[in-house]
Protein backbone atom coordinates (compact mmCIF):
# COMPACT_ATOMS: atom_id res chain seq x y z
CA UNK A 1 0.00 0.00 0.00
CA UNK A 2 2.89 2.32 0.76
CA UNK A 3 4.36 1.81 -2.69
CA UNK A 4 1.00 2.58 -4.25
CA UNK A 5 0.83 5.86 -2.31
CA UNK A 6 4.37 6.81 -3.47
CA UNK A 7 3.43 5.94 -7.02
CA UNK A 8 0.32 8.15 -6.80
CA UNK A 9 2.34 11.06 -5.40
CA UNK A 10 5.04 10.61 -8.05
CA UNK A 11 2.41 10.49 -10.82
CA UNK A 12 0.78 13.64 -9.46
CA UNK A 13 4.14 15.43 -9.46
CA UNK A 14 4.89 14.39 -13.05
CA UNK A 15 1.44 15.52 -14.21
CA UNK A 16 1.73 18.83 -12.30
CA UNK A 17 5.21 19.40 -13.70
CA UNK A 18 4.02 18.79 -17.26
CA UNK A 19 1.19 21.30 -16.90
CA UNK A 20 3.30 24.12 -15.56
CA UNK A 21 4.65 26.74 -17.94
CA UNK A 22 8.40 27.25 -18.29
CA UNK A 23 9.83 30.59 -17.18
CA UNK A 24 9.99 33.23 -19.97
CA UNK A 25 13.33 33.52 -21.73
CA UNK A 26 15.58 36.36 -20.63
CA UNK A 27 14.99 39.47 -22.73
CA UNK A 28 18.15 40.66 -24.51
CA UNK A 29 18.61 43.77 -26.63
CA UNK A 30 21.43 44.13 -29.11
CA UNK A 31 23.60 47.19 -28.55
CA UNK A 32 26.41 48.74 -30.52
CA UNK A 33 29.39 49.81 -28.50
CA UNK A 34 32.23 51.90 -29.82
CA UNK A 35 35.57 52.59 -28.24
CA UNK A 36 35.38 56.34 -28.93
CA UNK A 37 32.26 58.44 -29.26
CA UNK A 38 33.82 60.69 -31.90
CA UNK A 39 35.62 58.05 -33.92
CA UNK A 40 35.31 58.41 -37.67
CA UNK A 41 33.35 55.77 -39.54
CA UNK A 42 35.44 53.03 -41.09
CA UNK A 43 35.76 53.27 -44.85
CA UNK A 44 35.35 49.51 -45.06
CA UNK A 45 31.98 49.65 -43.32
CA UNK A 46 30.47 52.17 -45.71
CA UNK A 47 30.13 51.54 -49.40
CA UNK A 48 29.47 55.17 -50.34
CA UNK A 49 31.69 57.29 -52.60
CA UNK A 50 32.40 59.38 -49.50
CA UNK A 51 34.29 56.44 -48.01
CA UNK A 52 37.00 56.65 -50.67
CA UNK A 53 37.55 60.39 -50.26
CA UNK A 54 40.64 61.56 -48.40
CA UNK A 55 39.97 63.09 -44.98
CA UNK A 56 41.75 65.94 -43.28
CA UNK A 57 42.89 65.26 -39.73
CA UNK A 58 43.42 67.69 -36.88
CA UNK A 59 47.01 66.52 -36.50
CA UNK A 60 47.98 67.14 -40.15
CA UNK A 61 50.71 69.61 -40.98
CA UNK A 62 49.83 72.50 -43.32
CA UNK A 63 51.96 70.78 -45.98
CA UNK A 64 49.96 67.54 -45.70
CA UNK A 65 46.69 69.45 -45.97
CA UNK A 66 48.00 71.41 -48.96
CA UNK A 67 48.95 68.13 -50.64
CA UNK A 68 45.37 66.81 -50.28
CA UNK A 69 43.98 69.95 -51.91
CA UNK A 70 46.70 70.03 -54.57
CA UNK A 71 45.54 66.61 -55.79
CA UNK A 72 41.92 67.79 -55.85
CA UNK A 73 42.76 71.07 -57.62
CA UNK A 74 44.89 69.24 -60.21
CA UNK A 75 41.91 66.97 -60.94
CA UNK A 76 39.66 70.02 -61.39
CA UNK A 77 42.20 71.48 -63.83
CA UNK A 78 42.37 68.22 -65.78
CA UNK A 79 38.58 68.35 -66.06
CA UNK A 80 38.37 71.83 -67.54
CA UNK A 81 38.55 74.24 -64.59
CA UNK A 82 41.42 76.75 -64.73
CA UNK A 83 43.58 76.57 -61.64
CA UNK A 84 43.85 79.69 -59.54
CA UNK A 85 46.89 81.82 -60.18
CA UNK A 86 47.52 80.61 -63.72
CA UNK A 87 47.96 83.25 -66.36
CA UNK A 88 46.00 83.55 -69.59
CA UNK A 89 48.93 84.47 -71.79
CA UNK A 90 47.90 88.09 -72.48
CA UNK A 91 51.40 88.93 -73.69
CA UNK A 92 51.94 91.55 -71.00
CA UNK A 93 53.97 89.16 -68.87
CA UNK A 94 51.43 89.48 -66.07
CA UNK A 95 49.19 86.53 -65.32
CA UNK A 96 45.49 87.30 -65.18
CA UNK A 97 43.37 85.40 -62.72
CA UNK A 98 40.64 83.44 -64.47
CA UNK A 99 37.05 84.61 -64.15
CA UNK A 100 34.19 82.53 -62.82
CA UNK A 101 33.87 79.42 -65.02
CA UNK A 102 30.68 78.29 -66.70
CA UNK A 103 28.48 76.78 -63.91
CA UNK A 104 27.78 73.64 -65.97
CA UNK A 105 31.50 73.13 -66.61
CA UNK A 106 32.24 73.72 -62.92
CA UNK A 107 29.59 71.22 -61.81
CA UNK A 108 30.89 68.60 -64.27
CA UNK A 109 34.49 69.03 -63.05
CA UNK A 110 33.44 68.84 -59.40
CA UNK A 111 31.42 65.69 -60.08
CA UNK A 112 34.39 64.10 -61.85
CA UNK A 113 36.71 64.92 -58.93
CA UNK A 114 34.41 64.25 -55.96
CA UNK A 115 36.48 61.19 -55.00
CA UNK A 116 39.54 63.43 -54.53
CA UNK A 117 37.82 66.28 -52.65
CA UNK A 118 39.03 66.16 -49.04
CA UNK A 119 36.47 65.64 -46.31
CA UNK A 120 36.83 67.86 -43.24
CA UNK A 121 38.31 66.46 -40.05
CA UNK A 122 35.74 64.14 -38.44
CA UNK A 123 35.46 66.49 -35.45
CA UNK A 124 34.11 69.23 -37.77
CA UNK A 125 32.20 67.00 -40.23
CA UNK A 126 28.46 67.73 -40.33
CA UNK A 127 27.93 63.96 -40.79
CA UNK A 128 29.35 63.48 -37.27
CA UNK A 129 26.47 63.65 -34.76
CA UNK A 130 28.89 65.06 -32.17
CA UNK A 131 30.42 67.79 -34.35
CA UNK A 132 28.17 70.50 -32.90
CA UNK A 133 29.23 69.51 -29.38
CA UNK A 134 32.91 69.61 -30.39
CA UNK A 135 32.42 73.05 -31.94
CA UNK A 136 30.71 74.35 -28.80
CA UNK A 137 33.60 73.08 -26.66
CA UNK A 138 36.06 74.74 -29.06
CA UNK A 139 34.34 78.11 -28.57
CA UNK A 140 34.41 77.69 -24.78
CA UNK A 141 38.10 76.71 -24.90
CA UNK A 142 39.01 79.73 -27.05
CA UNK A 143 37.07 82.10 -24.77
CA UNK A 144 38.82 80.61 -21.74
CA UNK A 145 42.16 81.37 -23.41
CA UNK A 146 41.25 85.04 -23.95
CA UNK A 147 39.59 85.20 -27.38
CA UNK A 148 36.84 87.76 -26.78
CA UNK A 149 34.85 87.59 -30.00
CA UNK A 150 34.36 83.99 -31.14
CA UNK A 151 31.09 82.32 -32.14
CA UNK A 152 29.81 79.10 -33.68
CA UNK A 153 29.00 79.69 -37.33
CA UNK A 154 25.51 78.46 -38.29
CA UNK A 155 25.57 75.42 -40.59
CA UNK A 156 23.89 76.10 -43.92
CA UNK A 157 22.28 73.45 -46.14
CA UNK A 158 24.97 71.73 -48.18
CA UNK A 159 27.79 72.56 -45.74
CA UNK A 160 30.00 69.57 -45.00
CA UNK A 161 31.81 71.16 -42.06
CA UNK A 162 31.04 73.18 -38.95
CA UNK A 163 32.98 76.40 -38.46
CA UNK A 164 33.98 79.09 -35.99
CA UNK A 165 33.75 82.83 -36.64
CA UNK A 166 36.29 85.22 -35.12
CA UNK A 167 36.18 88.98 -34.70
CA UNK A 168 32.48 89.73 -34.47
CA UNK A 169 30.67 92.16 -36.77
CA UNK A 170 33.56 94.66 -36.69
CA UNK A 171 36.28 92.08 -37.45
CA UNK A 172 38.21 92.69 -34.24
CA UNK A 173 41.84 92.02 -35.26
CA UNK A 174 42.90 90.89 -31.77
CA UNK A 175 40.16 88.23 -31.63
CA UNK A 176 40.95 87.04 -35.15
CA UNK A 177 44.69 86.82 -34.47
CA UNK A 178 44.34 85.11 -31.08
CA UNK A 179 41.62 82.81 -32.38
CA UNK A 180 43.69 81.59 -35.31
CA UNK A 181 46.77 81.14 -33.12
CA UNK A 182 44.95 79.27 -30.33
CA UNK A 183 42.66 77.06 -32.44
CA UNK A 184 45.25 74.26 -32.89
CA UNK A 185 45.92 74.22 -29.14
CA UNK A 186 42.21 73.86 -28.30
CA UNK A 187 41.76 71.21 -31.01
CA UNK A 188 44.62 69.21 -29.55
CA UNK A 189 43.29 69.53 -26.00
CA UNK A 190 39.77 68.50 -26.96
CA UNK A 191 40.69 65.69 -29.34
CA UNK A 192 43.07 64.14 -26.81
CA UNK A 193 40.33 63.98 -24.17
CA UNK A 194 41.05 67.21 -22.30
CA UNK A 195 38.05 69.41 -21.62
CA UNK A 196 35.49 66.69 -22.30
Amino acid sequence: MKSLRYLAVLTALVIAGGCSTPPPPEQKVATLQTSQATSAPSSASTGSPEAARPRERLDMTPEETDQLYETYNRCLGENGLPQKGTGTGTGSGVGVAPGRPDPAKEAAAEAACIGKKPLPPWEYDTANPQAADFLHKMVLCLRAKGVRLVEESPVKPGDDRTAIEFGGKNNDPDSISKGLDLTPRCEKELSSGGGR
